[in-house]
């Protein structure tokens, strides 16, 4: 347990110290960890298989060379997702003819968040499924891409909502994250798009 509070507090300060980067010509990597020796051991968020809102399976394989951004909810969420939901409608009409972007929401909520269920929330969206997956998976698939974005969830007491983040993780076409914006502060989110264009030019020369 120590070494998890420690593994967890690096992240935030590694966090912190690079969140502010947009005036460089290249955003940091966030996607490491470190060793025992204190290195930096960098990794890809791959090796995970889900299935979308049109049951089909969805695997890393097809986020390769892709900039994607990454974030939990659950279509029955009475707190954050709707306010959360209008700004990845926002991203998904601003990135509308970018075929290299797409974003990517994990449902925290497999019970009641059907195949069908996901599908009728992608209608009531309006977004292309080339532009959201939505996705579900069992508890074990849910817990390791969530220790692999570094956050987590659990459901709250009454039964009513889950905690979860309102922040997205943006990960670059080689699978490493870039980034992590709250989409409820405006101000983070006009700095996402910015870096969302960055990595799409990022090898176009």
């Amino acid at each position: 347990m120590k070494q998890l509070i420690i593994y967890i507090c690096l992240c935030f300060i590694i966090f912190i110290n690079c969140k502010n980067t947009s005036d460089n010509s290249e955003l940091p990597i966030l996607s490491f960890t470190l060793n025992s020796e204190g290195e930096k051991e960098f990794y890809t968020i791959d090796q995970y298989s889900f299935m979308n809102q049109n049951g089909e399976h969805f695997t890393s394989k097809k986020t390769k060379g892709k900039v994607h951004t990454a974030n939990f909810f659950f279509t029955s969420c009475p707190s954050i997702c709707p306010r959360t939901t209008k700004v990845q409608i926002d991203l998904a009409q601003e990135f509308n003819t970018e075929n290299d972007f797409f974003q990517l929401s994990f449902s925290i909520d497999p019970k009641r968040d059907s195949i069908e269920k996901l599908h009728d929330y992608e209608l009531q969206t309006g977004i292309a499924t080339n532009k959201w997956q939505l996705l579900r998976g069992d508890d074990n698939e849910l817990h390791k891409i969530a220790v692999s974005l570094k956050t987590n969830f659990k459901p709250n007491a009454d039964g009513t909502d889950f905690y979860h983040s309102s922040y997205v993780a943006l990960i670059d076409k080689r699978q490493h994250i870039r980034g992590f914006y709250d989409l409820l502060i405006p101000k983070e989110v006009n700095l996402l798009k910015k870096e969302i264009k960055l990595l799409l030019n990022e090898n176009a020369n």
